[in-house]
């Protein structure tokens, strides 16, 4: 594999893991991820968005909401779909600009992207927070087992604890 297409992977990598990665997690709706093994051929095709939106779904069945609390879940799945939407838009573009960037620019991008990648979590944390908030006791339980699939200390899809668990 070239250097430069490894360095655009890794950067890529990178932005996903801080910019959306908190916004899969909080989508993922619990039961089978729905990609297998290939799980992130979604991502690297540019298809972050149709991702998001199948876990948002699977997440909205799995919490059994009640209608009064159908506002707060527009709101979380709106900066869900939205963070997805753009990670769409960032992927694309640094696949374009990848070759023919110099090694000065690709770090800058690099900085970027956890730049923004930092403003996208404090979005998503705050939207939690009041989706979160929403919930009774049931709810916020099932959300918690949801969505801590891919966090800190668990190993990828399976749920099994990883380091620090």
């Amino acid at each position: 594999m070239k250097r430069n297409l490894k360095i655009a992977l890794a950067g890529v990598g990178l932005i996903m893991a801080t910019g959306i990665g908190a916004g899969l997690v909080m989508a993922d709706g619990g039961a089978a991820c729905g990609h297998g093994p290939q799980m992130m051929r979604g991502a690297w095709s540019g298809d972050i968005k149709s991702m998001a939106a199948g876990r948002l779904d699977r997440l909205h069945a799995d919490l059994q909401l009640r209608p009064e609390q159908e506002a707060a879940w527009r709101d979380f799945s709106a900066a869900v779909g939205g963070q997805a939407a753009n990670m769409t838009e960032k992927v694309k573009a640094w696949r374009e600009n990848s070759a023919a960037a110099t090694a000065v620019e690709r770090l800058e991008r690099a900085q970027k992207g956890m730049d923004d990648g930092r403003q996208a979590l404090e979005q998503l944390t705050a939207a939690t927070k009041r989706f979160y908030a929403a919930l009774d006791k049931e709810q916020q339980g099932r959300f918690d087992e949801l969505t801590k699939r891919m966090s800190p200390g668990n190993r990828g899809w399976t749920g099994g604890a990883g380091r620090g668990a």
